[in-house]
Parts: structure tokens; C-alpha cells; sequence
């Protein structure tokens, strides 16, 4: 009799521990990929300027998270000229962060290594879970894009490059790093990955300003060329008016003046020396509008190259372009 209940008996502990083991699966396999781990301290610093929870600081070191220059960034992330890529999660293998040198654009490795680090934690989100997430990310996104066109250019640029199969997690990570204001119940979520997630905010604000002020100043100076442009030109036409009625009224006073008309020659001076004391005056504003615009264009170029070096920085393909 107790052979036979033995059989069913150690089946079902078999099942029992299948299903424990199942249901604790990450927590082996991150004990086995973080056993004898230590983070590089650059990897370190980031996690603790990020204000991770153990959770979440856990989610990142388990992937064994690298700062990397070009050559190897592109080769483990892919990498397109379609978009710019600043890091990649490869499940089951790694994080890879591209190494930012330039300290003005301090912020960008701190979002993203955070946004790296929402992909493994929706990749560990159960079935009803995915779903509540997915339906609070998408209702979020589909009320924010309403006014927020650069939320709506990243989730076509991430429709495009990643497809829509990755919408919903993409949107996980871009609301969780990148907008300050989300519904309570969002808020409350993100909260189990981040002690504080308007740091990320804060860090991502603080290097896009960077890009920002440069677009706006370009901007301004654009305006301001334009508006030169606009008032040399008409200052232009108007002088080529007047110094054709200059040159009409020298080749007069040459007629009267040859004729013996010293009366009307005489009355006609005061008036032409008046309109080449005014051309020349002209003249004079002219030169100054377009040395102001020369000045501007200067600044000008010298900001677009300001920005085309960070963007540069940012844009591991470029890197690796040779020189010519």
C-alpha cells in the first residue's frame, strides 16, 4: 500500500518543486549571473545617481550593463542612420551604454542606462501585468502626444526602427525616463524602479536643454538674418533708384552747364549735391547692415557647429566614418 501512494506522492513534490522553481526562475537566474558580479565604478556611480531601488539597481547589474566606444557599441546594438542610438538591452546577454566623453551632455548616460533597465523590467512583467502596464502606458502616451509633438516624433521614429510589436515597451521606458508629469497610477508604478524618478526627468531635461538652447539660438539668428536680409534689399533697391536719378541729373547739369544755362545749372546743384549727400549716407548704412550681417552669420555658423559636434558625440555611426 505505501509503494503505491510513494509513486503519486513523490510525482506530485516533483510538480510542486517544477512550479516553485518556476515561479522563483528570475531570482536564480539573476543570483547566477550576479554571482561574484562587481560593477565597474563608472556602472556604479550611474546606478546611484539614478536613485535605483535595490530592485531596479538589481534589473540593471544582472545584465552586466558596459560604457562603450563606437567599434563595440555598433557591433553589439543595432544601429542605424534612421535614429540615434544611445544604448541597447540584449535579453539574456547584456546592456550596452554608449560611452558620452563630452561633459556638457552629462545626463545622457544616467537615461540611459535607466531606460535600458524598464526594458528588462517589462521583459520580467508578468501576463496580467503586461497588460495593466501596456493599457496605462498607451493611454498615457495617446493623452500627452495630443500636445507634445517630440513624444509623437520618438514614437514614430521607435514604429519605424523597431516596429509595432515594441511600441508598448519603448513607451515604458520613454515615459518612465523622460516626462515629469504622468497619472498617479503610472507614477505609482515606476516608483518600485526609482526612490526619485524626476532625477532621471531632471537628467534628461538637462542635457536635451543643451540641444534646445543651440536649435533656439540658431532660430533667433535666422529671424534676425532674415530681417536684415529683407531691409538691405529694400535699402539696396532704393539706392539703385536714386543713383539713377543721380546719374540723369549729372548728365543734365553737363547739358546745361555746356548750353551757357548757368541759372538752371545753378538751381539744380543745391538739389543734386543733396541727393549724393543722402546716396552716400546710404551707402554708409548699407555697409554697416551688412557687416552687422556678416557678424551674425559668424555666430551663427559658429553655434550650428557647436551643435553638429554634440550631435556628433551622441551618434556612435559617426565615429566611425573615416575622414576624408
Amino acid at each position: 500500500m505505501l509503494k503505491k501512494l510513494l509513486k503519486p506522492i513523490l510525482l506530485i513534490l516533483v510538480l510542486v518543486a517544477l512550479y516553485l522553481l518556476w515561479l522563483n526562475r528570475w531570482w536564480f537566474y539573476d543570483e547566477y549571473r550576479l554571482y561574484g558580479y562587481s560593477p565597474p565604478s563608472a556602472i556604479a556611480t550611474i546606478a546611484k545617481e539614478d536613485q535605483l531601488t535595490n530592485y531596479s539597481k538589481r534589473l540593471l547589474y544582472v545584465y552586466h550593463p558596459v560604457l562603450e566606444d563606437s567599434a563595440n557599441f555598433n557591433n553589439h546594438c543595432k544601429v542605424t542612420p534612421a535614429a540615434v542610438v544611445l544604448g541597447c538591452t540584449v535579453i539574456g546577454r547584456g546592456i550596452y551604454l554608449y560611452d558620452i566623453k563630452d561633459p556638457i551632455l552629462n545626463g545622457v548616460e544616467q537615461v540611459t542606462a535607466a531606460y535600458e533597465m524598464l526594458h528588462v523590467a517589462y521583459s520580467r512583467l508578468s501576463g496580467s501585468q503586461l497588460k495593466t502596464v501596456n493599457q496605462l502606458v498607451m493611454s498615457t502616451y495617446n493623452k500627452l502626444s495630443v500636445n507634445d509633438p517630440f513624444l509623437r516624433t520618438q514614437y514614430q521614429s521607435y514604429l519605424k526602427t523597431e516596429g509595432p510589436g515594441a511600441i508598448e515597451n519603448e513607451m515604458h521606458s520613454t515615459l518612465g525616463t523622460e516626462i515629469a508629469n504622468l497619472p498617479p497610477a503610472l507614477e505609482n508604478y515606476y516608483k518600485k524602479y526609482f526612490k526619485n524618478r524626476q532625477v532621471i526627468v531632471n537628467f534628461e531635461n538637462q542635457y536635451q536643454s543643451v540641444f534646445t538652447a543651440r536649435e533656439t539660438a540658431i532660430a533667433n539668428y535666422d529671424r534676425q538674418l532674415a530681417a536684415l536680409k529683407s531691409q538691405m534689399d529694400s535699402l539696396y533697391s532704393t539706392m539703385s533708384s536714386e543713383l539713377a536719378t543721380i546719374k540723369d541729373q549729372q548728365a543734365q547739369l553737363a547739358s546745361l552747364k555746356y548750353s551757357g544755362s548757368y541759372v538752371e545749372y545753378n538751381n539744380l546743384v543745391a538739389p543734386y549735391n543733396n541727393l549724393v549727400n543722402l546716396y552716400n549716407s546710404q551707402i554708409a548704412t548699407y555697409q554697416a547692415l551688412v557687416n552687422q550681417y556678416n557678424a551674425l552669420v559668424v555666430q551663427r555658423n559658429q553655434t550650428a557647429i557647436s551643435e553638429n559636434k554634440l550631435s556628433s558625440e551622441i551618434n556612435s555611426l559617426s565615429a566611425t566614418v573615416p575622414a576624408n
